[in-house]
C-alpha cells in the first residue's frame, strides 16, 4: 500500500491497488473512522487570543478565560479549510469571547460575542467567507448572561461584563441577601455619575402613597430597597449597550417593617454604550445575594 491521505481527521489509502491491499486499505480507513467520531474530542483554550487550526475540525473548541478573549478565522492560504467547514466554540469562562476575521477574511455577524456558556457555529460559506451562528442566546425568553455573589458587609458591588451587542434589553435581579439597615439601593452604570433621571410611586399596604425622584442625580437611587429582612431589585434596561439614552424601569418592595410596592421608571441622559454597573446601598452594607443579569432574546 502506497501512503495515507488525511481528510477531517480520518486516513484515506492512497495509490493502492484494491485487489491486492484490499483488506489493509479498508483497515486503514475502518481506524481512522473510528479515531475521528467514537469520541467527541476538544480543544482546551484558557489564553486571550487563539487562531482557529484545521485540527480543530470536527472538535469542539473550548475557551476559558476570566478576561475578554479574542479568536480569529485564519484564510485559507493559511490554513486548507474544506467546503463547508464549521467550527463549534462554547465559552466556559467568565471573559467574553469576540470572533476576529484573518487577513482577507469576511466574517458575517463579528459583532455576535459569546457570554459565559453560550456557543456558537462558524461555517465556511465561501473561499474566505464566514458566518457566526450563535447556538444560545437568541431564542425567545431570557438567557442568563451573568450571576455574580454579592459576598459579606460590602459596600458597594461592581459588575463587569454584563452588557454587550448580543441583546438590546436586559434584566438585572438579585435573589437572596440582606444589608446591615433598611437602605434604598443605587444603580450606576460604567463611571457615569450624573444626568440620571427617574421617578417612583410607593403605595404602603396601609394604603399611604409617596413619591420619590431622581433629577440630574449621580446615580438611579431607587433602583431597589434592602433591609434586615432582605433585598428586593427588579430591574429591567433598555438599549444600554446601544449609543442612545439607556431606560430603566424599576419594580421593587420596601422591605422593612410596613413596607410598601414601589414601581418607576428613568433613563441615563447620554449616549453612551455600557458594558458594566454597580450597585450599592445608600447607607450600610449589603450580605449575601446573588446578582442576576439576563439578556432578552428575541423569536
Amino acid at each position: 500500500m502506497a501512503g495515507t491521505t488525511t481528510y477531517y481527521g480520518i486516513s484515506y489509502p492512497t495509490n493502492t491497488d484494491y485487489v491486492k491491499d484490499g483488506a489493509s486499505a479498508i483497515q486503514t480507513v475502518a481506524t481512522g473512522f473510528d479515531s475521528a467520531v467514537a469520541i467527541p474530542t476538544y480543544n482546551a483554550q484558557t489564553g486571550t487570543t487563539y487562531t482557529f487550526a484545521l485540527t480543530d475540525v470536527g472538535k469542539t473548541v473550548t475557551a476559558s478565560n476570566a478576561s475578554a478573549q479574542t479568536y480569529t478565522i485564519p484564510p485559507t492560504a493559511s490554513v486548507a479549510w474544506a467546503t463547508g467547514t464549521t467550527l463549534y466554540v462554547i465559552n466556559l469562562g467568565a471573559g467574553v469571547v469576540t470572533f476576529a476575521a484573518g487577513a482577507g477574511v469576511t466574517v458575517t455577524n463579528t459583532a455576535q460575542t459569546l457570554q459565559t456558556y453560550q456557543s456558537a457555529r462558524l461555517v465556511r460559506t465561501a473561499l474566505n467567507a464566514w458566518t457566526v451562528t450563535p447556538d444560545s442566546g437568541t431564542s425567545s425568553g431570557l438567557t442568563l448572561i451573568k450571576s455574580q455573589v454579592i459576598g459579606t458587609t460590602v459596600s458597594s458591588v461592581a459588575v463587569t461584563g454584563a452588557f454587550s451587542a448580543a441583546y438590546d434589553n436586559y434584566k438585572i435581579l438579585i435573589s437572596n441577601g440582606v444589608s446591615s439597615t433598611n437602605t434604598n439601593i443605587t444603580l450606576v452604570l460604567g463611571a457615569t455619575v450624573t444626568g440620571y433621571y427617574a421617578g417612583l410611586a410607593s403605595t404602603s399596604y396601609a394604603g399611604t402613597v409617596t413619591a420619590a425622584a431622581d433629577n440630574n442625580a449621580a446615580s438611579w437611587t431607587v433602583a431597589g430597597y434592602a433591609s434586615t429582612g432582605g433585598i428586593s431589585f427588579n430591574t429591567d434596561l433598555q438599549s444600554v449597550f446601544l449609543t442612545k439614552n439607556t431606560i430603566a424601569n424599576f419594580n421593587n418592595a420596601q422591605t422593612a417593617t410596613g413596607g410598601a410596592g414601589r414601581v418607576g421608571a428613568g433613563y441615563l441622559n447620554n449616549s453612551t454604550s455600557y458594558t458594566d454597573f454597580t450597585i450599592a446601598p445608600s447607607t450600610g452594607t449589603l450580605t449575601g445575594g446573588t446578582i442576576y443579569v439576563y439578556g432578552y432574546g428575541v423569536s
